[in-house]
């Protein structure tokens, strides 16, 4: 398999497949194929539906070469795609963020802060494994290391996605009730964010 993110913010990854060579992608994320492949329900690699979580996800399926073919994915927003390397411990993506994933990962779902269906936490799709994980966010998506024992303050609809097992908090800017959220992020840690924030990232 051979994957490459298109400069710009076109937000498209374009997948070489061999005959059954396969990946992981969110639902929907397929724009067009030249070749021949199948398109099926995810089961092995995903460890959790991410529909579970209020359907605020794209389920993962899997996408599989049945002859040599090239791919092409894009998220469901205008913004660019990002590779992040997973290294075992995997990232945690924020809503739409997932784009795709090399065949050795795992995909799951988690969330962040105790209500994000009030606006106070993010539902997350969680990426593990020693693969690669395509994430997407609108506008110029940024990769910025937090060192151990400093904090990176993070307005949550500009986070794309960060360690999955990072120290992160979701809370409010200030004391009136409709601030915005904001995601506290503990060193040592990476976090992914957007220069354009999500609508109702955390709805």
């Amino acid at each position: 398999m051979d994957a490459a993110v298109e400069d710009g913010p076109s937000g498209l990854l374009v997948v070489n497949l061999d005959a059954g060579e396969s990946v992981l992608a969110a639902s929907g994320a397929l724009v067009d194929y030249v070749g021949k492949l199948r398109v099926e329900r995810a089961r092995e690699g995903v460890v959790r539906s991410v529909a579970n979580a209020r359907q605020r996800e794209r389920t993962p399926v899997r996408v599989t070469a049945d002859a040599a073919t090239t791919v092409r994915f894009a998220p469901a927003h205008h913004g660019s795609v990002v590779a992040a390397d997973l290294d075992g411990a995997g990232v945690a993506a924020t809503r739409e963020a997932f784009v795709a994933a090399t065949d050795d990962a795992r995909v799951g779902a988690d969330r962040v802060g105790d209500a994000p269906a009030r606006g106070s936490g993010l539902f997350l799709t969680t990426v593990a494994g020693d693969g690669t994980a395509y994430l997407a966010g609108r506008g110029r998506v940024e990769r910025m290391s937090v060192a151990d024992g400093d904090e990176r303050v993070v307005a949550a609809a500009n986070v794309v996605a960060f360690d999955a097992d990072a120290a992160v908090s979701v809370e409010r800017v200030g004391a009136v009730e409709d601030a915005a959220p904001v995601c506290r992020v503990r060193g040592p840690a990476t976090v992914w964010t957007a220069t354009r924030p999500a609508p109702g990232a955390t709805n």
